[in-house]
Parts: C-alpha cells; sequence; structure tokens
C-alpha cells in the first residue's frame, strides 16, 4: 500500500513538474509560428516557389498574400522570408546577434577553405579575425589610396581607348566595365592584372562564376537525406573541379609572391594585398579573403554601373540632367577629381536609385537563427534559414509611394534614405554585423566610374534601337542584364 501511494505521490509531483516546465518554455503546442502556405509532404513548398521565372519575384507576392513574415518550407529546411523594411530592422538590427550567423553547407564549406572567410562563414572568433583582416589591409586607408590611384589610371585608359573607336562604334558595356573593374582589383591584390590569363583551361573571370554557382548551394542542402541525388548529377565531380581550379590558381599567386627576389626591396605603398598578408595569415586564409574579394568586389561594381547606365540612356531627361551638373563640376577640366564628385547631388540619387530597383542580388546572403525569438510577433526557431527579399523592400509601395516601380531618381530629393540606414527602406549592402564592410569603396567606385562615361561621352543606342525600347530584361538571382548593353559612344567636346 506504501508502494502504491509513494508511486501516486511521484506521479502527481511529477506531473505539476512537467506542467510548470512546459508552462515556462516555448512549445511547439504554445509557439506562434509565420504564417505560411501549404506545404507538400518532402518538398515542402517548393511547388509554389519554382512555378515563376524569378524566384524573388514569385516569394514576393506571395508576401502580398502572407504577409512580410513568412514561413516556407524547401524540403525539409525551414526559411524565414522577410518581406519589410519593418521585419528587416527587427532581423537586421533588433535580434542581430540571434540571426547573423550562416548556414552550413557542403559547398560553402569547400568553396571557403573550411569556412576560412568573411562572407559565407558561421558567426565565430574566427569570423570577427578575419573581418578584422580584411578591413584592415582591404579597406585600410594605404589600399584605399592605391585602389583609387590604380582606378583612376585605369579609367583614364579606358577612356583613351573609347576616343580612339571609329565613329559609330557599338560598345559592349557590359564586358568594358567588367574589364576595367577586374584589372583594378586584380591590381590592388594581386600586383597585376590576371583577367587574361589562362588557368587549366580557364579564365579568371570563368572561374569566378563556376565559384558563384557553386556557393548557391547543392540538392544536399535542401534534401539531407538524398545527398546520392549530387554524386548521380554529377554536382560534387563539378565542385570537385571548380575547387581544384581556383584554388590552383590562388595558391600560384600567393607562390608567385613568396618566390619574389625583391619582395624584401618593396616598399609600404609599393606592397599589395597578399604582400601585406602573408606575415598575418595561412595559405588557405588568404586564398579565403582573395576569392571574396574577387565573389564580391568586382561583380557587383560592374553590374551596378551597367544598370545605371542602362537607366540613364533609357530616360533622356535623366541623362540630360546628370550630364549638366557632371560637366557643371568638372568644367573644362582633363579629368574627373574626387572634389567634383562630391558636389554631385544628382549623381548620388541616381545610383542610390540605381541600386534601389537593380540590387547586385535579389536577396541578402542567407542567415540562421541560433537562438529562439520573435520577429513580427512570431516566434522563430532556432536552425530556421533567414532570407532577406531586397527585390521586394526595393519596390515596396508602402515606403515607396510615388512610381516604386520606375526609375525616378528625384524620390531621394524628399526622402532621407542611407545603404545602411536605421529603417531598412533599402538595403543592398546588408546590415548589422554582416553588412558589406567594402559598401563605401564599391559605391565609389560606381559614382566615379559613371560620371567619367558621361562627362566625356555622350551615349546613344545603335542604329535602330530608340532609347525608350532598351532592352531591360534580366537573368538570374544575382539579376545581371539578360544580354549585354551595347552603346555607341560620342565623344564629347570640352569646349562646348
Amino acid at each position: 500500500m506504501d508502494t502504491i501511494l509513494t508511486l501516486f505521490i511521484a506521479f502527481i509531483l511529477s506531473s505539476i513538474l512537467t506542467y510548470i516546465i512546459r508552462k515556462n518554455r516555448p512549445t511547439m503546442d504554445v509557439q506562434r509560428l509565420p504564417p505560411s502556405p501549404l506545404r507538400l509532404p518532402f518538398i515542402g513548398n517548393l511547388h509554389q516557389i519554382v512555378v515563376g521565372e524569378h524566384i524573388h519575384e514569385t516569394l514576393w507576392k506571395l508576401s502580398q498574400k502572407y504577409g512580410p513574415t513568412m514561413l516556407l518550407h524547401f524540403g525539409s529546411q525551414p526559411y524565414l522570408v522577410i518581406s519589410s523594411s519593418e521585419m528587416a530592422v527587427e532581423v537586421l538590427k533588433t535580434h542581430d546577434l540571434a540571426m547573423c550567423t550562416r548556414p552550413r553547407s557542403k559547398t560553402v564549406k569547400r568553396m571557403t577553405f573550411n569556412y576560412m572567410d568573411v562572407a559565407f562563414s558561421p558567426y565565430d572568433d574566427h569570423w570577427k579575425d578575419m573581418r578584422k583582416v580584411l578591413v584592415s589591409e582591404f579597406l585600410g586607408a594605404k589600399r584605399t589610396k592605391s585602389f583609387k590611384n590604380i582606378m583612376e589610371i585605369e579609367l583614364e585608359g579606358l577612356l583613351r581607348s573609347l576616343s580612339m573607336q571609329p565613329l559609330n562604334t557599338t560598345v559592349n558595356l557590359d564586358d568594358t566595365i567588367l574589364n576595367l573593374v577586374y584589372d583594378v582589383v586584380c591590381k590592388v591584390s594581386f600586383g597585376r592584372s590576371y583577367r587574361e590569363t589562362s588557368f587549366n583551361g580557364k579564365t579568371l573571370k570563368e572561374m569566378i562564376d563556376e565559384t558563384a554557382e557553386m556557393l548557391m548551394g547543392s540538392i544536399f542542402d535542401i534534401f539531407p537525406s538524398f545527398a546520392w541525388i549530387d554524386e548521380l548529377r554529377g554536382f560534387n565531380r563539378r565542385l570537385d573541379k571548380c575547387f581544384n581550379d581556383i584554388n590552383s590558381f590562388l595558391q600560384m599567386v600567393i607562390d608567385e609572391h613568396r618566390l619574389e627576389p625583391n619582395v624584401s626591396k618593396k616598399s609600404n605603398a609599393e606592397k599589395d594585398l597578399i604582400d601585406d598578408c602573408i606575415p598575418r595569415l595561412t595559405n588557405d586564409e588568404m586564398k579565403a579573403i582573395l576569392l571574396n574579394i574577387l565573389n564580391g568586389a568586382i561583380d557587383t561594381s560592374s553590374t551596378t554601373v551597367v544598370w545605371a547606365m542602362s537607366e540613364i540612356v533609357k530616360n533622356p531627361r535623366i541623362m540630360e540632367k546628370l550630364q549638366n551638373e557632371i560637366r557643371g563640376c568638372v568644367g573644362k577640366k582633363s579629368k574627373v577629381e574626387e572634389s567634383d564628385i562630391a558636389k554631385m547631388k544628382y549623381l548620388k540619387m541616381v545610383v542610390k536609385e540605381s541600386l534601389r530597383l537593380h540590387a547586385p542580388t535579389s536577396a541578402l546572403i542567407l542567415r540562421e537563427c541560433v537562438t529562439h525569438c520573435q520577429i513580427g510577433g512570431y516566434d522563430i526557431l532556432p536552425g530556421t534559414k533567414v532570407l532577406v527579399n531586397l527585390w521586394g523592400i526595393g519596390r515596396d509601395p508602402r515606403i515607396w509611394k510615388e512610381k516604386p516601380n520606375e526609375f525616378w531618381p528625384e524620390r531621394f530629393e524628399t526622402l532621407d534614405v542611407e545603404y545602411i540606414g536605421k529603417h531598412c527602406e533599402m538595403i543592398p549592402f546588408g546590415g548589422g554585423r554582416r553588412a558589406c564592410p567594402g559598401y563605401n569603396m564599391g559605391i565609389s567606385t560606381v559614382e566615379y566610374t559613371i560620371a567619367n562615361l558621361l562627362n566625356f561621352f555622350d551615349w546613344e543606342t545603335p542604329m535602330g534601337v530608340n532609347k525608350q525600347d532598351l532592352d531591360m530584361d534580366k537573368v538570374g538571382e544575382f539579376i545581371r542584364r539578360k544580354n549585354p548593353l551595347c552603346l555607341v559612344p560620342i565623344k564629347h567636346n570640352l569646349q562646348d
């Protein structure tokens, strides 16, 4: 009898304790998860995402029905989709620490040399150390000065080349600007340009494009139990080949610096990024940072310039107004100076408007929630991946009330919006701890390039193409132009 009574009391106490624990700990029964479309077994919401040509547009349409804080499942993986500036503030600022790490993935692990980089690696002490190195060595005063000097020299060469073209020559501006930025970034980082160098039968551009494609992930990231599919479809072989190519190339560049006979005689000003990093970093750490720079600094800047020029040429009113400002600030001088650009208010509006409509990517690099928190009043569980839809936020009619889908730089005459502002109205460079540390250098590159192109040349569309009908089709989640921007430069007489 005593045994039964003891067991009964133990049962009652256990039940009370369990109730108290459950009452004070969020559980699936009491959690308020974000709204979500009906998902199917195994594939989750994938069937609702792949219906459109562009995922970011499909996500934006879904958010109009389910709200700016929406939960989707890609396979077995939960994704929180953020589609408003208010919710972006909660993710990037209010709960930044809980959501500033990156998801782990086999492709990212391989292509970042076992999480040695800054852009894709999880948030930890090593990441903090690597970010400090990137900021001090690539974005510090010495490198910034070197970048500006090399940019000025390379851009002068480009302008000279354009001036020597026969009359009515059509120029592929996509290739022209991409080559310019490649040469500048390579010379700052490596000491010379490797743009035209073929390595294992591939150019540097081809290797970087393959790297960006690999970093987008694999079947394994969505369906961990079906890793064999990656092997079956040849993804693993392509991943190995891509990694081996870029690894061998970067190792070759580092070895060239280590074996350089006169490296000890170089002055501090003559040393490039690798020279300065060799004493501080391991080979893999250097490769990871160099790959971040090649992926982040080149394509984003060149794509932004091309989209801005596309919008400027398509809108003759804007081009005339902008050229009047630029030429008014520069006068009859033979080159555009940094002090001139500081006076160009409309140029800054044009660049800002271009980044609003044509951010370098459609969404920020994925984050991952590490501790339970609430976004928009909804419970977000650890392990949830976080996707911030830049494309949608940049067109939100609640924020951009007048002509949200049109290129209209004048909106910034009354709207006080910053690139990494406290309200996250436009966040092409992210925010919080994972914000792009090089965004100032990127903006300066874009403004300086556009100012020179429009100061020294008038730009026309090829014969038979009306400016207003200029092709603006885009492709991919990096939102590049589907077809190259081909324009005819007409040298401007500075005496006019």
